[in-house]
């Protein structure tokens, strides 16, 4: 246990308030609440407001998004673009992101109080207020809240999917859990997929065979569009693209280049642009890892190192609020691991590998990190509080 004064002052509820004061205060001097750059989600909700279905806007010469020329699109998964349309209908740029950012700082606490209630049920008061407090104030999970993209979706749902299955709740209401993290993350199908396997491994079988056709229902209305505008029940069109930027004769991220006459061919089937774009994408990866295994292999060592240790050729891990953190939780992480039982390691250690085998398949990026790290914190934390009951046993 943590000294009583500890355990006095910093208590549930007061950590709480102290993780919205702090997300709230760098909403307001971060400068984010002046912010219109909304990503591809936002591209993609305006054309919706446009009346223009599911779709992306070209580029000019200059990479200046064109809105009146577009292409039915699969490139993002539909739920975070739909959970931004209602808040670019408010004209006030100040208002609209007070709210848009202001509801992701509630899913944030939302999401650090489904991981307390499981981990004080699992390890304990002390292992819980520590994981809080790293959850709370690890500065990335604080600018995560105040940036557009499914991130903060992302940590609210998986904490929802642990928790609900630790209460041992609907496996109905789990599988729609699921569902919406695969329309939220397009890549979360392999991680629940890899849950799902487990628990039916371990026995649960009616359970998750119930949560799994939820899943597919939740997911079916994208995939049935997918088919009928793209002629595949598809997640994603970017595999392709993606499987290029990690595998490729230039440097890992880059993205495929084509000359000005096989663009402007593909431009000129705006039906088909995206599907073919991603196809020669796939193609051009695909030739270059027959050509070159062994730099194929050679590389998966430095995407691992760049995606679990520090990708420094990506200027937004320079920051000392960026590795200096990482670098003691990293090694308190890996500590944690150890001391979690099988059981309840399961689905987390599932979610570290699921990520590994994406970056390795695919390309590393601090983005995808910050995903994974929230999750991260429950074995620091873990750690921690053994470190802590040590010494206080010491004295």
């Amino acid at each position: 246990m943590l000294p009583p004064v500890f355990t006095k002052q910093l208590n549930f509820r007061n950590l709480m308030v102290l993780a919205a004061l702090a997300r709230f205060g760098f909403l307001f001097i971060s400068g984010k609440l002046q912010t219109e750059d909304y990503w591809e989600y936002g591209e993609i909700a305006g054309q919706l407001l446009a009346g223009h279905g599911f779709s992306f806007p070209f580029t000019d010469a200059h990479l200046n998004f064109n809105p009146a020329h577009f292409y039915p699109t699969a490139l993002m998964p539909p739920a975070y673009v739909f959970f931004l349309l209602p808040f670019l209908l408010v004209q006030d740029v100040l208002i609209r992101n007070l709210l848009l950012f202001g509801i992701q700082i509630f899913l944030s606490l939302l999401a650090i109080r489904f991981t307390y209630s499981f981990s004080s049920e699992k390890f304990g008061k002390t292992a819980a207020l520590l994981i809080l407090g790293f959850q709370a104030f690890y500065p990335e999970m604080i600018f995560a809240c105040c940036t557009a993209g499914p991130t903060i979706w992302f940590h609210f749902l998986f904490a929802a999917f642990i928790f609900s299955a630790t209460a041992r709740k609907n496996p109905i209401l789990r599988g729609l859990i699921a569902g919406l993290l695969v329309l939220f993350r397009s890549e979360a199908i392999l991680l629940t997929g890899l849950i799902f396997a487990f628990e039916f491994w371990k026995g649960s079988r009616k359970p998750v065979l119930i949560s799994a056709l939820l899943l597919c229902l939740t997911i079916f209305p994208w995939l049935l569009r997918n088919q009928l505008v793209f002629g595949k029940p598809m997640l994603s069109s970017s595999v392709g693209v993606n499987f290029f930027r990690g595998n490729n004769a230039g440097l890992i991220g880059d993205w495929p280049v084509f000359s000005e006459s096989s663009w402007n061919a593909m431009k000129s089937n705006p039906d088909a642009f995206e599907q073919t774009l991603d196809a020669s994408a796939l193609s051009m990866a695909v030739d270059w890892v027959k050509a070159e295994p062994s730099k194929f292999v050679l590389q998966l060592g430095e995407k691992f190192f760049r995606f679990w240790v520090i990708d420094f050729s990506d200027s937004r891990t320079h920051s000392v609020f960026y590795w200096l953190p990482w670098l003691i939780c990293l090694p308190a992480g890996i500590i944690g691991i150890r001391k979690m039982s099988s059981g309840i390691s399961g689905p987390i250690v599932l979610l570290f590998l699921c990520y590994s085998l994406v970056v390795l398949i695919f390309f590393p990026q601090p983005r995808y990190l910050s995903l994974v790290k929230f999750f991260w914190l429950i074995p620091v934390g873990l750690t921690f509080s053994i470190l802590a009951k040590k010494k206080q046993q010491a004295f």
